[in-house]
């Protein structure tokens, strides 16, 4: 009898301790951050890159501008350089394609891109033909090549039905930078750019490069940043969420800026295969607005989605 109470004794002992552990280790789980995953993919079936939450350093150091630029008051709008913390988030790895905005406009009925046809003329004038139709066109509308001709709104309407939406400003030039703290370009400081940088030559206005193609390339074929993005200086202009300010970055948030309240003109990323003979635009930190009803052959977007844990 004695025994039996002592074993009885003895397991509700060791029955308790092990609840008490258990517990304790289901605590130490539960209390241990969630790790994302490296790539996800949206709800348009697109690949997107986690951007990790983090400090960088946004814009340019006026000190440097003299230096830099072809035009140097272009680039008083990049001061001054601030540091910027942005939350996690997920960034699509290249820009919308034309087969994936088709499968939009045949979904919602949305209107199919048309707007201004960007071209250089024998006399190295440039001409804009208005009513561009680019998925009538064999240069413009290739399945995997980044769509045009689309308006802020039209990029927000996208976003917005794949249940993602367009990349503040800080989101898209931590992205672009790719990890690397102070380089000129999304591949570096190195000039002339080295060979499969990006899709930004449009007749050969860079000596020693030659990116292989006139107009848009499909997406992904250059070499990718430090992120795994692609075409993050060149192919075609990128739709930012914010409205655009040459001033706002001495008066930015220092956590997930999003720009001005209001404005006129939103603001665009990234360079495309047209550089307008300005290869300034080509460093990662350079800002570009439009007026959010302009579309055009040089102006695309990609998507971006919140990340959590």
């Amino acid at each position: 009898m004695r025994l039996a109470i002592i074993v009885t004794i003895a397991i509700s002992i060791f029955l308790m301790v092990g609840i008490s552990i258990a517990q304790k280790d289901s605590q130490q789980t539960s209390d241990k951050p969630k790790e994302m995953p490296k790539e996800i993919i949206g709800k348009d079936g697109v690949k997107m890159v986690l951007i990790p939450a983090g400090e960088f350093q946004m814009g340019t150091d006026l000190a440097e501008i003299p230096k830099l630029a072809q035009n140097a008051s272009l680039l008083e709008r990049e001061t001054p350089r601030h540091t910027v913390y942005v939350d996690a988030f997920y960034i699509d790895a290249c820009e919308v394609t034309n087969a994936q905005y088709r499968k939009f406009v045949q979904v919602t009925g949305h209107k199919e891109p048309e707007g201004l046809k960007l071209t250089l003329k024998s006399n190295n004038t440039i001409a804009a033909i208005s009513g561009f139709k680019p998925w009538t066109d064999p240069d413009y509308n290739k399945d995997n090549q980044p769509v045009v001709c689309v308006s802020w709104d039209d990029a927000k309407a996208y976003a917005e039905w794949a249940g993602e939406r367009l990349p503040t400003e800080a989101e898209w030039e931590k992205a672009g930078r790719g990890g690397s703290a102070g380089k000129r370009y999304v591949w570096g400081d190195e000039w002339p750019p080295p060979k499969n940088s990006g899709n930004f030559s449009d007749w050969k206005i860079i000596d020693g490069y030659d990116d292989g193609y006139v107009y848009t390339a499909p997406v992904g074929s250059y070499k990718p940043n430090g992120y795994g993005l692609y075409d993050m200086a060149s192919n075609v202009w990128e739709w930012c969420a914010d409205w655009y300010d040459d001033k706002y970055y001495a008066n930015s948030l220092k956590s997930n800026p999003k720009g001005p309240d209001s404005g006129q003109d939103r603001v665009l990323r990234g360079g495309s295969w047209y550089l307008l003979f300005n290869t300034d635009n080509l460093r990662v930190a350079y800002r570009f607005s439009g007026d959010p009803p302009f579309t055009s052959n040089i102006v695309g977007f990609r998507c971006v989605v919140s990340a959590t844990p």
